[in-house]
């Protein structure tokens, strides 16, 4: 592969960064989040896109999954570091929180035009938007002729055509109990995304409880059931990542449930027991 394709590529990645972080002052996501109550703002056609995705799985889980969870995703602050803490969020404040987190009030007007209804709600795309730029990675190597890639993005895989000999990737499925690079299982695919998401990656502890990032927005705490570990294997990339969240927070019976129902959907659920279930 040469240098100027994956130049294109990294490329594509900072300008998806700097339009959906909502860590970056200057983002179409931090723009919205400034005005919300205010005023509509225009954005970029492919933040639009995301904002439209991220809005379909919300309304199809019943906001299992949402994307306006961004008060309350921050004032949990589940970030990987920091991992024992001292206290967490009071009942009132995840109250406070919670009464501004609704995907209902997330308006796209058509144009590029979006208007968050409530002031001081904040939007977050931090469990879908990689899956969008895996997906746009290998369009650009599609695009410029390459035809076998592994794209990680950690937690995100794709996998692109076969290997050289032929064969079709293997992937290691994460085994939750033992260190990482273990794994429970090995998947084999070929033109697939693999988007895997476990309570195992980022978590904190409190009090000897173990809170995961991914929050169940109906509670307003961080999930809390069976699984341990979910992984989404589907054609594109938002897909997977958009449900991986969403299955894990919906747990074994409904999500598995939820997966049949979805075409061209698999998903591997690890529970806390140590069994793994299979669509």
């Amino acid at each position: 592969i040469n240098e100027k394709i994956l130049d294109k590529v990294f490329d594509r990645l900072v300008e998806i960064e700097e339009r959906m972080s909502s860590t970056i002052d200057t983002s179409d996501i931090s723009n919205i989040n400034k005005n919300a109550g205010i005023k509509a703002v225009t954005v970029n056609p492919d933040t639009y896109y995301v904002l439209e995705k991220a809005k379909y799985y919300a309304s199809l889980s019943d906001g299992k999954y949402d994307p306006t969870v961004g008060v309350l995703a921050d004032l949990w602050n589940i970030t990987g570091e920091d991992i024992e803490r001292d206290e967490i969020p009071s009942e009132d404040e995840i109250q406070r929180a919670k009464a501004l987190v609704d995907f209902n009030d997330l308006e796209l007007l058509g144009d590029n035009q979006v208007f968050l209804k409530k002031e001081g709600m904040r939007i977050t795309l931090g469990s879908i938007v990689k899956g969008y730029a895996a997906d746009e990675v290998k369009r650009i190597l599609a695009e410029n002729k390459v035809n076998s890639a592994i794209i990680d993005l950690g937690g995100n895989l794709y996998l692109m055509g076969k290997k050289l000999d032929g064969s079709r990737f293997r992937i290691g499925i994460q085994d939750p109990f033992r260190p990482k690079g273990s794994y429970a299982g090995i998947l084999e695919v070929t033109d697939q995304s693999v988007v895997t998401s476990g309570d195992y990656e980022r978590y904190i502890i409190y009090q000897g409880k173990k809170y995961n990032h991914i929050i169940d927005t109906e509670t307003g705490y961080p999930v809390d059931n069976e699984i341990t570990g979910i992984s989404i294997i589907s054609d594109s990339s938002i897909d997977g990542d958009a449900l991986s969240t969403t299955i894990f927070a919906l747990g074994l019976d409904k999500g598995m449930e939820f997966v049949n129902s979805l075409e061209g959907i698999e998903a591997i659920f690890i529970t806390k027991d140590k069994s793994i279930y299979l669509t």
